[in-house]
C-alpha cells in the first residue's frame, strides 16, 4: 500500500476538480429554483434537462475518478511521477520539459507518459522542421531531474487526469484487449544526465 502523504497529494488533486463540478452543478440547477429551494414550476422541463446533462457529466467524471482511485491504491503501488525530456531549445540551454504521470516506478512512468494522446501530440511538435517523413520527434529522458513526486505548481505538465481516463476508456472499451495494458513491457527510454 501507498504512503499515507503521497496519498493526501493525489486525493486533493482528485477532490479540487470535484468540488468545482459539484459548484457548477449546483448553479445550472439553481437557476431553475426559487430562494426556498423548490423548482419554479414553469421551468421544471429546463430543470429536469439540467439535471440529466449534470448527471452525465458526474457519471462520466466519477468514472475517471475510480480509475484513478484504483491506480492509488494498486499493488505495486501507482503514485506520481515526474519525468524530465529534453525538448526544443535543449542544446541553447533551454529547461527540460516535466511531465507528471502515475507509475509503479520511473521506467513505467515513462512507459505510461508514452500512451497518452497529449504526449504523442507533443512529439509531433517537437519533430524536426527538415524531417520529411512525419516522424515523431525524440526526447531524451533527464535522469537527474526525473523523480518520484510531484515539483513545484506550474513547473509541469500534469497528465495525471489524461491518464486516468485513457485508463477507464480502456477497461470500458471492448478493445481493451488491443491495447497495452499497465505494466506491460515499453522500449527503453533514452537517457541523459
Amino acid at each position: 500500500m501507498p504512503d499515507a502523504w503521497h496519498l493526501i497529494d493525489e486525493i486533493q488533486a482528485l477532490l479540487d476538480p470535484l468540488r468545482e463540478m459539484h459548484r457548477r452543478h449546483q448553479a445550472a440547477l439553481d437557476e431553475h429554483r426559487d430562494t426556498d429551494g423548490a423548482v419554479i414550476e414553469a421551468r421544471y422541463a429546463a430543470y429536469e434537462e439540467a439535471r440529466r446533462s449534470t448527471a452525465l457529466e458526474a457519471s462520466d467524471v466519477l468514472h475517471t475518478v475510480a480509475a484513478r482511485m484504483e491506480l492509488l491504491v494498486a499493488v505495486p503501488a501507482h503514485r506520481a511521477f515526474t519525468v524530465a525530456l529534453n525538448g526544443p531549445g535543449h542544446a541553447e540551454g533551454a529547461s527540460p520539459w516535466l511531465f507528471v504521470v502515475n507509475g509503479t516506478d520511473l521506467d513505467d512512468a515513462h512507459c505510461r507518459l508514452a500512451e497518452l494522446p497529449s504526449f504523442r501530440r507533443w512529439l509531433d511538435d517537437i519533430r524536426n522542421p527538415d524531417d520529411s517523413v512525419g516522424t515523431r520527434g525524440d526526447a531524451e529522458i533527464v535522469t537527474g531531474q526525473s523523480h518520484a513526486g510531484v515539483p513545484a505548481p506550474g513547473s509541469y505538465v500534469d497528465l495525471r487526469r489524461e491518464q486516468a481516463r485513457v485508463l477507464a476508456d480502456r477497461t470500458a472499451s471492448s478493445r481493451a484487449s488491443q491495447l497495452p495494458v499497465p505494466g506491460s513491457p515499453c522500449p527503453a527510454p533514452q537517457r541523459s544526465r
